[in-house]
């Protein structure tokens, strides 16, 4: 692929389709040596956090999820749902299309699909953790936590590899062709918003809502998923920046492709901090 920059844009014709090959392999954009050495720096940064809050078993639990949900808003957006999404919700309408939307009407009405869905969705799990609350001991819960947030950290660098259960589908590409825009920024969003109806970029995820459910804690649930909700338009606010400075769409998708491995080890890195964090509340 032509990397020559013009005007902060990559220089080749659009992608018609789909196209995941564009993401370098793991390997190839983030070297082992490297996501070495963030595994041990994370863990130690994560352990020396813990050690000198010393929290107990509750709200280490409490501060874990709340970062597992950052990490979520942040790494959830890098795939091809989530570059479809930008391409709808901030690409200058096409002429013939109905509707008089503009990009930035289009990402509220995205964002308002998504947070309608996910915040029940959260305050769903959580409620859900709320009625089998003290069937686990909390240090228990902290414990696995802790155990499954260090493995996916490491299956998310590319050290081990975990299974990873999602509904391997992307959003209805037919559907931008078929409806106004702003319909389709608004459906997208309502079908993103829970999470598990369509691909799982990041394993952040799975220690989201596990997490939330041991929190037992609906208003936790839907706040953290109306956070993932709005990190989840990040990529349509950047491609409407990007644009409005002079860039074209293909070049802001294919630079997104591009960095969505170093935003997947970073992630990795995360989840080891907080599961090294969570684990100090044990000791």
């Amino acid at each position: 692929m032509t990397e020559t920059l013009t005007r902060g844009s990559l220089a080749h014709a659009p992608i018609a389709t789909d196209v995941p090959e564009i993401r370098p392999t793991l390997q190839k954009a983030v070297s082992m040596p490297a996501r070495a050495a963030l595994v041990g720096g994370a863990a130690a940064v994560g352990a020396g956090v813990g050690a000198l809050v010393a929290p107990a078993a509750g709200p280490a639990l409490l501060a874990s999820v709340i970062g597992a949900g950052a990490l979520t808003a942040l790494a959830a957006n890098w795939s091809t749902c989530g570059m479809s999404v930008a391409g709808v919700v901030a690409a200058p309408k096409q002429p013939g299309r109905k509707g008089s939307s503009t990009p930035v009407r289009r990402l509220g009405w995205h964002a308002l699909g998504s947070i309608a869905t996910g915040a029940p969705t959260g305050a769903l799990l959580g409620a859900l953790g709320a009625v089998v609350a003290g069937a686990v001991p909390i240090a228990w819960a902290v414990g696995v936590w802790a155990v499954l947030a260090l493995a996916y950290g490491l299956h998310e660098m590319g050290l081990v590899t975990l299974p990873a259960p999602m509904r391997r589908k992307q959003l209805p590409r037919h559907l931008r062709r078929s409806m106004e825009p702003w319909k389709v920024s608004l459906l997208f969003g309502a079908m993103i918003g829970p999470g598990f109806v369509i691909f799982i970029r990041s394993s952040a995820y799975y220690l989201l809502a596990l997490g939330v459910i041991a929190a037992g804690s609906p208003v936790l649930g839907a706040a953290l998923f109306t956070t993932v909700s709005l990190g989840r338009c990040m990529p349509s606010l950047l491609a409407i920046v990007h644009t409005r400075r002079g860039g074209s769409m293909p070049g802001f998708l294919s630079a997104m492709c591009v960095i969505d491995r170093r935003v997947q080890v970073v992630t990795g890195a995360g989840l080891v901090a907080l599961a090294a964090f969570a684990a100090m509340a044990l000791v």
